[in-house]
């Protein structure tokens, strides 16, 4: 209950901030004049090394789709690290903007949207889920019905600083499919700020293959290592 009430304290917190403050006069980047239409200006807008095309993971026997906006470097690093460790919820919408145009650039057919859960211990921490707001505010843009399917249930490590093989370990066993009705016979998007290893979106969406999806398709802000 509390860390829900934090979360949603700090979402509409941020909302009347927007209300306040016209974003679309104030790059909120470097301060500057951006279009009405864009949270960030012209020069920070080139400055994102954009990627935008799909690359397909394979692990296992299992196939992955997956777009990624940019790559995880500069400013898009940045916009990333403030809505994940600083509750800029601005950052994230300058994130949902490039996601939307990847859907749109690669005609990305789906009909549900879900998330990349997090742990209690992390929720109670932080309180608030970033990917889980990404992908609000991409199924309200794209009228499309944002579930909750999965659930974390072990707390693992930061997964920044540990290599391939830790990061496999680390989530080994940690996600569970919940809401089953709702994954049979559906075209998910599985969103997520970052992909690094692949081994999030694996766990993810082969659980969600497992228990009757028709195809489970990985957008994420952000493409590292991969």
């Amino acid at each position: 209950m509390g860390y829900e009430f934090i979360k949603n304290l700090k979402y509409l917190t941020s909302c009347f901030l927007d209300l306040i403050y016209n974003s679309g006069e104030e790059c909120i980047a470097c301060g500057e004049y951006a279009n009405s239409k864009s949270l960030l200006c012209e020069r920070c807008n080139s400055s994102i090394k954009l990627c935008n095309k799909s690359f397909e993971i394979t692990i296992h026997g299992h196939s992955m789709s997956c777009y990624s906006s940019f790559y995880y470097s500069g400013l898009g690093k940045e916009l990333i690290g403030r809505l994940k460790y600083k509750s800029d919820f601005r950052a994230g919408d300058a994130l949902v903007e490039y996601m939307l145009y990847t859907i749109k650039f690669n005609d990305v057919k789906f009909d549900t949207v879900t998330y990349v859960p997090c742990s209690k211990a992390t929720m109670k921490k932080r309180g608030y889920n970033q990917s889980q707001y990404l992908a609000k505010k991409i199924g309200h843009n794209t009228n499309t019905k944002v579930l909750t399917l999965l659930k974390k249930i072990k707390h693992t490590k930061d997964q920044i600083g540990l290599s391939g093989e830790e990061r496999w370990e680390n989530l080994q066993g940690a996600f569970l499919a919940i809401n089953e009705n709702e994954i049979k016979n559906k075209k998910i998007l599985l969103v997520d700020d970052v992909i690094t290893t692949g081994a999030t979106a694996f766990y993810c969406s082969r659980l969600m293959m497992e228990k009757g999806a028709v195809s489970v398709c990985i957008l994420t802000g952000a493409k590292s290592s991969i």
